[in-house]
């Protein structure tokens, strides 16, 4: 199964008002047996640390990397199951139960890249962030993007059935309204990105260590 992304960088006041439609849940670790779903702001905590990191120019050290989480996103919480009790350390907890069709929308870090080749220039936002963590360039949404086989094995035309797809859609929506792509030029090549980028952030960006570390000029 491949995989569509919308890779941003936004203020977290831009997160906070993009977050309104929607809950927040851990999908991909044990949670506390009383967990419901995660607080907006706890989550916002988190992106503010790895955005006023980033807009400093320094690169993560180890006490950060625990900081950098993925969170799921849903407009209907109803629609979360849990299960999988088991005690763990002493505490009881719980796992959200992911059936074909319910996979959700997250939010992960990102990395950003630039190679050369042919006498093209290529940007790569694929790297794993935490073996490449002086790359960190900010978040993305992800969404599952269906092959054929992928449809036949879900029983579904595209992924687009899929219940949580509005929900993709909806935050992506959102944050291409309040963004623009993000375009640079480096050794005299233009290049325009599928990253977007808010006006308040980009007057920031020749700050970031993986932009200045390059020489790369901001457009």
């Amino acid at each position: 199964m491949g995989w569509q992304s919308c890779p941003f960088l936004v203020t977290p006041k831009e997160l906070k008002t993009s977050f309104e439609p929607f809950k927040l849940v851990t999908d991909n670790a044990c949670v506390p047996i009383d967990y419901t779903d995660t607080p907006v702001e706890e989550f916002l905590n988190i992106y503010s640390a790895l955005y006023e990191q980033l807009i400093s120019g320094k690169v993560f050290d180890e006490k950060y990397m625990g900081q950098l989480k993925q969170i799921a996103i849903t407009s209907n919480l109803s629609d979360i199951k849990f299960g999988m009790e088991h005690e763990l350390d002493g505490k009881w907890v719980k796992a959200v139960i992911n059936d074909k069709k319910s996979i959700l929308p997250y939010l992960a870090p990102f990395t950003f890249g630039t190679y050369t080749e042919n006498d093209k220039l290529y940007v790569s936002t694929r790297a794993s962030y935490l073996a490449y963590r002086e790359s960190i360039f900010g978040y993305e949404i992800i969404f599952p993007k269906f092959s054929q086989s992928d449809a036949d094995y879900y029983e579904l035309t595209s992924e687009k059935e899929l219940k949580a797809y509005p929900d993709y859609e909806l935050f992506r929506k959102t944050i291409v309204k309040i963004t623009k792509p993000f375009c640079f030029q480096l050794n005299g090549i233009v290049k325009k990105t599928s990253i977007r980028v808010s006006d308040e952030v980009k007057a920031y960006l020749p700050n970031m260590y993986c932009i200045k570390s390059k020489g790369i000029e901001i457009l």
